[in-house]
């Protein structure tokens, strides 16, 4: 038996999470899940809280849920996996990570990652990028299709490619245990309907649209009863605040530190952002070719939340427990003899005298009580510190 470690966002919990976790749970395994807040990484709002999911995720077969922190959950690939492939490696009980995978074909996934951090790759992709104007990723890929073509296909797979930063980030972070994938089932990423196993983002659309009953079939029992019952996020419901807000920031010579910001799109996204009526507009306004839509909606949604640099190059200082089983609990107590970080089961546990954690929280508390505001009925603040841990 080993402790299995997944990263997810379960936004929301559908059919192909369920697989993932069955498949890994044979021979007794436990599942410990390292699950993005209340912000997701195309730089959105979760279609329903942290908790709500967390709790599907329980209910689903995970054994214990700790989440990854807004600035990593909302942050860059390379930036996402350190922070969640950190809290797996810093619990001390991790044996093994395992992701969800287009080609289930590890070897692959691990001879790219191989190729990828090497001196001589990183050479090829800063000329390249210098040569023709285009994102790293396409710059990437364009070498891979010359060179390695049998390894292409990987890095066209979302999936696949988040794959191989998890590979890269557990050696960046000293993670010891074994990665291994699983073949996802049924639909690929944002695409339409196949049988029971659709994209979270196809159960997102129809759930925004109202057509709930399509949803059922798609989802495990127990998460499709939580989310049609749970209050409904949507980004929309603090639009014009969100302007407002990037409106002051970007004012007159101001611009507020970006994250991961380069080749002068802060100032692309300055001009958009004076010029933008809605977020849409804003986007599709401040989007080149090197920077993708989900790359400026995070950028965009950083800057309203403070979000900087000074999140990243480090782990998350701590590991906030969101939900767990029984077996969950005995993790809980075998982690907190080998665990490297502190183990937040009460907000009163948190060190904010550590300049760094208190950053982190603070970021935590203000993105949490922001997002009661884009809630079905808007919440009044404070969550982060009276919602109770999930146990079942």
């Amino acid at each position: 038996m080993q402790n299995i470690g997944i990263v997810a966002e379960f936004n929301p919990f559908h059919n192909g999470h369920k697989h993932l976790i069955d498949t890994v749970k044979q021979n007794g395994n436990t599942i410990i899940c390292v699950m993005s807040g209340n912000f997701v990484q195309r730089g959105d709002t979760a279609i329903t809280d942290k908790f709500t999911r967390a709790k599907m995720a329980v209910l689903g077969g995970a054994d214990l849920v700790v989440e990854l922190p807004t600035p990593w959950a909302m942050s860059t690939a390379q930036n996402f996996a350190t922070g969640a492939i950190g809290i797996l490696n810093n619990l001390g009980i991790t044996d093994k990570i395992v992701f969800g995978s287009e080609s289930g074909d590890i070897a692959a996934l691990k001879q790219t990652a191989s190729i990828i951090k090497s001196d001589a790759f990183n050479n090829k992709i800063n000329r390249q990028i210098s040569k023709v104007s285009s994102t790293f990723a396409a710059a990437r890929n364009e070498i891979f299709e010359k060179e390695y073509p049998l390894l292409a296909s990987v890095l066209r797979s979302p999936n696949d490619t988040l794959g191989v930063e998890y590979i890269l980030a557990a050696e960046r972070v000293g993670f010891t245990g074994e990665t291994d994938c699983v073949k996802r089932i049924g639909a690929a990423h944002d695409s339409a309907y196949t049988d029971i196993t659709v994209s979270a983002s196809l159960i997102r659309e129809k759930i925004k649209s109202g057509e709930f009953d399509e949803i059922a079939q798609f989802m495990p029992e127990s998460a499709a009863e939580l989310l049609c019952s749970a209050p409904k996020s949507d980004i929309k419901k603090i639009e014009n605040a969100i302007l407002c807000k990037l409106r002051i920031d970007f004012s007159g010579d101001k611009i507020p530190p970006l994250p991961d910001i380069s080749e002068g799109i802060e100032n692309r996204i300055k001009n958009a952002v004076l010029a933008a009526t809605s977020l849409e507009e804003l986007f599709a306004l401040a989007k080149t070719k090197r920077y993708t839509l989900s790359r400026i909606r995070r950028l965009c949604l950083s800057a309203f939340l403070g979000i900087d640099n000074g999140f990243f190059g480090k782990i998350p200082p701590y590991i906030r427990v969101l939900a767990f089983n029984k077996r969950g609990e005995e993790l809980l107590r075998q982690a907190s003899k080998v665990c490297s970080s502190p183990i937040i089961t009460k907000t009163n546990q948190l060190d904010l005298s550590d300049d760094f954690t208190r950053k982190v929280w603070e970021c935590e508390v203000l993105s949490s009580d922001i997002y009661a505001l884009t809630l079905d009925t808007p919440q009044k603040c404070g969550n982060e510190y009276y919602q109770k841990i999930i146990k079942t």
